[in-house]
């Protein structure tokens, strides 16, 4: 059975009574908070669901995390903390630089992703669709040049179809081993259970990683305040 949880109008979920027992105890979700599963017709508290008896919420009340558990607090501070900028303003910088920026943060977020798992690729593979890339723009502007002299061989075009089809496979291939590189991190050594969707990361890479970093560094950010607390 799925039960949704709602806390000050927001609703999360669904989640099995397993998770929901992962997350009470990880401090993600309170006892306090309303549960509902597709048969119940009413809200009742998380302890009733769990079949706990009702007490006072605790001094720190963490935010509700729906996506992940809460990271242990020792492996805070050995890793350092993922590129910590909004997807929106990865996006709207983008925009306004026309892509140049995106091209940077890809690096960025690559770089890091190499610093904590040294197993992953996607930094180099992200320099070598930026240098095809590169390339293919150089020769489309030969080719620009040579429409404008009424002089275009058909080699170029065959050649710029080719360059094009090699700087999307190697982009997708760097997002794809990005994934599998957090995916491999943030469940071994911080384990906060991250599974990325790999439709996503097809068609959105850069922000669709951006918004998952953001989350897992207000995660760490929590993390901290508790062990802090001790």
């Amino acid at each position: 059975m799925l039960y949704h949880v709602t806390r000050s109008g927001q609703n999360y979920g669904p989640y099995t009574l397993e998770d929901l027992k992962k997350y009470v105890a990880s401090g993600n979700i309170l006892p306090t908070d309303l549960a509902k599963s597709d048969d119940m017709p009413h809200w009742v508290p998380v302890s009733q669901v769990l079949g706990m008896a009702p007490g006072g919420p605790p001094a720190y009340q963490p935010p509700l995390v729906p996506a992940y558990p809460a990271a242990p607090a020792a492996n805070v501070a050995i890793y350092p903390d993922p590129p910590n900028l909004h997807w929106a303003l990865v996006l709207l910088i983008g925009i306004f630089t026309c892509g140049l920026f995106c091209t940077i943060w890809d690096f960025v977020q690559s770089a890091w992703m190499r610093k904590v798992n040294p197993r992953s690729n996607a930094l180099f593979l992200y320099i070598a669709e930026f240098v095809v890339s590169f390339l293919g723009g150089a020769g489309r502007g030969v080719l620009v040049f040579s429409s404008a002299m009424h002089h275009t061989p058909h080699s170029f075009l065959g050649l710029g179809g080719v360059i094009f089809l090699v700087g999307i496979t190697l982009l997708e291939l760097a997002r794809f081993d990005m994934r599998r590189s957090m995916e491999e991190h943030f469940n071994g050594p911080e384990p906060i259970g991250l599974s990325l969707s790999g439709v996503m990361t097809f068609f959105f890479g850069i922000y669709y990683f951006q918004y998952h970093f953001t989350r897992i560094n207000e995660l760490k950010r929590a993390a901290r305040y508790r062990g802090a607390a001790i």
